[in-house]
């Protein structure tokens, strides 16, 4: 019995392993969106625009808005200077919104790592597929499932350490699939993330 439950550990830590081996990421062209990426200069029709104003709105009303808060005309025009990417997700010729919170809207940490959403047009207005805190960049991946790219999002913790969570749409919504620890070991010279390969394995109790 110890042998066979020997046998079963070892396959399932295996499994593991070969998950974050085969976790294509392409680190070195992660992107970070920035204020040239404003929603106010999207690319797109002013209803568009106003109705994922009105999304992000919606999301950022209940920490900026409130007693001795921002008003909404003043919460409307935070979300009008949130970077976002106008990006088909799912090939049907009706692009989604990828949008990344700022320092603005209170939802950064002090390392740079900030709010994370993506949106589906539904209608006339715009529907939220995920928010995820805490996000410094992001790839979207060549692998689809459920009919939508799947992304890897990165969490910055150091100059040799980050936290991936691989998001694949379910359905209905994108969910965290998988959750995996990037290691950078340092060159001679003494510098991390330029120079080397980063080694991914598993987050704790993932």
């Amino acid at each position: 019995m110890r042998l066979i439950n020997a046998v079963l550990c070892a396959f399932v830590f295996a499994a593991v392993l070969l998950g974050a081996e085969t976790l294509q990421w392409d680190w070195r062209h992660a992107e970070a969106l920035t204020s040239k990426q404003w929603l106010s200069h999207a690319k797109i029709s002013s209803a568009d625009r106003d109705a994922i104003a009105k999304a992000l709105a919606n999301l950022l009303l209940p920490d900026l808005g409130g007693p001795g808060g921002f008003s909404e005309q003043e919460v409307e025009q935070v979300a009008l200077e949130t970077p976002v990417k106008v990006i088909d997700l799912n090939g049907d010729g009706i692009p989604e919104i990828i949008a990344q919170g700022t320092p603005q809207d209170g939802g950064c940490s002090h390392t740079g790592n900030c709010r994370f959403w993506i949106f589906e047009k539904s209608g006339s207005e715009y529907r939220l597929l995920i928010s995820v805190p805490d996000i410094q960049s992001f790839n979207v991946q060549p692998t689809r499932s459920g009919g939508f790219n799947d992304v890897v999002v990165k969490t910055y913790g150091s100059s040799t350490q980050s936290t991936l969570r691989l998001l694949r749409y379910t359905g209905k919504k994108y969910e965290e699939a998988g959750c995996f620890n990037a290691n950078w070991p340092a060159s001679q010279g003494g510098t991390g993330h330029e120079a080397n390969e980063p080694h991914l394995t598993p987050c704790a109790g993932k």
